[in-house]
């Protein structure tokens, strides 16, 4: 049996809704599950939540979205597929017609929580696909990691940045998607600067896509920290996996740290943390009562780092 599970989602998004393809996975057992989604997810392991994972570019989707009913190539494609879940297109009414014009029993449904929801948005996923009980309470959360060449790519990058394992690596993420969930600057440099004056703990500044230069800035006011930019996932997970700690907003990056074991520190403002705090055995949230970022402290972030185990990260 051949399932596909269509998402449209970011990085934190898809990673939210990996228990819920665990719980696909038991509910059909030997089925071949794959997993389309942004570009870049390969690199991880994401076994067993799917045995492929592809990008949503290599599936015709756009086709789906138009008046036209599916062409005979593109419906014998669709048929490839013996079930079909997808996580996009129910707004839609042209898609919904046309990919159940090919597959009558394709599962098409929502999976933001809507205003006023009470429920994770793990949760939302897990509940989106109607299991029944008590498969559909069995939710566990993601746990992941990196493949060969991502953990090789990350070793790499330590040692040509002069890490000799004998200080434990600490990840900090000031960036996020939107400038409101993002925790002020200078409270960064101000816990950079605190981490870089211990002898057991080695900082990483980690900059993406979404704030280009933020890390750089930071990294420039506090010599001392090492800078992270621009890394593709697979190499960034490698790095992650060798961490002992992870701080960082509401992002992708916080989420696949927490997926990955790395006990973590997640500053959450705006967002609420009971539909969107990553999840995992060691994970911390800290949100002002006011969603103001700005009132978390420095020494808060501090003493939330001395109430997680820690992690020791394989050596160099």
């Amino acid at each position: 049996m051949r399932v596909l599970v269509l998402h449209p989602g970011a990085l934190g998004d898809v990673i939210l809704a990996l228990p819920a393809l665990g719980l696909l996975g038991r509910s059909a057992p030997g089925a071949e599950i794959t997993l389309a989604c942004a570009a870049g997810l390969q690199d991880l392991l994401l076994v067993p939540y799917a045995d492929r994972v592809l990008p949503l570019s290599a599936f015709p989707l756009h086709r789906l979205h138009g008046p036209a009913p599916p062409s005979e190539e593109d419906t014998r494609f669709w048929q490839g597929y013996d079930r079909i879940v997808s996580w996009t297109g129910n707004a839609n009414p042209d898609f919904v017609r046309n990919l159940r014009s090919i597959h009558p029993d394709a599962l098409i449904v929502p999976w933001r929580p809507e205003p006023g929801e009470t429920r994770h948005a793990a949760r939302v996923y897990a509940d989106s696909l109607a299991l029944p009980p008590p498969l559909a309470r069995d939710l566990a959360p993601a746990c992941v990691r990196p493949g060969a060449a991502a953990l090789e790519a990350g070793k790499r990058w330590l040692r040509e940045q002069g890490w000799d394992g004998r200080r434990a690596l600490v990840m900090l993420h000031p960036g996020a998607g939107a400038a409101g969930k993002r925790w002020p600057p200078e409270n960064f440099a101000g816990l950079v600067r605190r981490l870089v004056c211990r002898n057991d703990l080695e900082p990483i500044l980690m900059e993406g896509p979404a704030e280009p230069g933020l890390g750089r800035r930071i990294a420039e006011a506090v010599p001392g920290a090492m800078l992270c930019a621009g890394a593709a996932l697979g190499p960034l997970a490698g790095i992650l996996s060798r961490c002992r700690f992870f701080i960082g907003n509401d992002s992708g990056v916080t989420h696949l740290a927490a997926a990955l074991g790395v006990p973590t520190v997640a500053l959450f403002g705006p967002t609420a943390p009971a539909q969107w705090a990553p999840l995992g055995e060691s994970v911390t949230v800290l949100r002002d009562a006011s969603g103001r970022l700005e009132k978390i402290t420095v020494d808060a972030v501090l003493e939330a780092m001395k109430r997680q185990p820690g992690k020791t990260g394989p050596a160099v």
